[in-house]
């Protein structure tokens, strides 16, 4: 009985696994589509929308999850911490990871989103003192030569509008990045979609406060019907529906598996960038994605933990 039992659960493992790229795959389409409406509404106000709505569906879920009084209770007990993060992981992040993919290309922009590993590692060291071993040393180089690849096109300075928005994005990974240290003392204590539903409506709320007053008088009378359902997509899908799906998966299945098709993301985006924009990939961007991934693979694997998503 108990050898049924064992051969299953491979098996089971190997099932989630694959469910687990549906999340990846959503998640992957957050770039290019946010890329393709950037044209129609401003860079601060569709973050403001997406996170306002997928606030609410967080929030709602974390109630159904655990109760109203308990996420009201976390609320009240760690008001500042959720505020500092919110700020940090949420409002900064998308704020400028939006404004850098208004002047960078999707490609570029999924790449680079990916490095905040990269940045919490030499943080962890500098901050927490935390060792450096060789595998992470070499995965930082490997990672810092590939953001300078993709940034740069391997020609400094000839692009200085894309060059410039790929450093927002840049930013926008090493606010990520403090987030998650920031973050690694309060989900000891705390649920981890319960900060995040938090985090995720602070951040919203910056959001929404800053777009009111940056973009106010602009028109969106160029939003067209497709604009519009790219809009709701981005704000329910990836933004709530899919975090939801991660958490449940990551209950059933090991941290390094689920971490492993994370690496998958920037792949896919820029599949979707290729089909659904025509951007052209360059050697320069190939070499440097190619680092980048290798890189943060290799300061992440061996005893990774099993990190909330990242709200793309």
């Amino acid at each position: 009985m108990s050898n049924t039992a064992s051969q299953g659960r491979p098996k089971r493992e190997t099932h989630l696994s694959v469910l687990l790229l549906t999340p990846v795959i959503i998640w992957s389409t957050v770039f290019p589509l946010s890329k393709l409406v950037l044209g129609a509404i401003p860079p601060t106000s569709l973050a403001a929308l997406r996170f306002s709505v997928g606030s609410v569906c967080l929030l709602g879920y974390a109630v159904y999850v655990f109760s109203s009084q308990e996420v009201f209770a976390s609320l009240r007990r760690r008001w500042k911490t959720y505020l500092v993060l919110g700020f940090i992981g949420i409002f900064m992040n998308n704020f400028l990871q939006n404004l850098g993919l208004n002047l960078s290309t999707a490609s570029s922009t999924s790449l680079l989103g990916t490095t905040d590993p990269i940045f919490a590692v030499l943080l962890s060291a500098v901050i927490l003192g935390e060792p450096l071993t060789k595998r992470k040393v070499l995965g930082l180089l490997a990672a810092f030569i590939g953001v300078y690849f993709v940034t740069t096109n391997g020609q400094w300075f000839t692009d200085w509008g894309q060059s410039s928005g790929n450093l927002l994005v840049i930013g926008a990974a090493l606010s990520y990045s403090i987030y998650t240290i920031l973050s690694k003392q309060v989900l000891h204590h705390e649920e981890p979609p319960i900060v995040v539903a938090w985090t995720t409506t602070i951040g919203a709320l910056g959001l929404a406060v800053v777009a009111l007053i940056l973009d106010r008088g602009q028109s969106w009378g160029t939003l067209t019907t497709s604009h519009k359902l790219i809009i709701a997509y981005l704000s329910v899908v990836p933004t709530s529906v899919s975090v939801v799906a991660y958490f449940y998966l990551l209950q059933r299945i090991q941290a390094s598996q689920a971490a492993v098709t994370l690496f998958l993301i920037p792949v896919f985006s820029i599949i979707w960038s290729v089909a659904l924009l025509g951007e052209v990939l360059t050697p320069a961007m190939i070499v440097g994605g190619v680092l980048i991934i290798s890189g943060v693979w290799l300061t992440m694997i061996k005893g990774r933990s099993a990190a909330r998503p990242k709200a793309f």
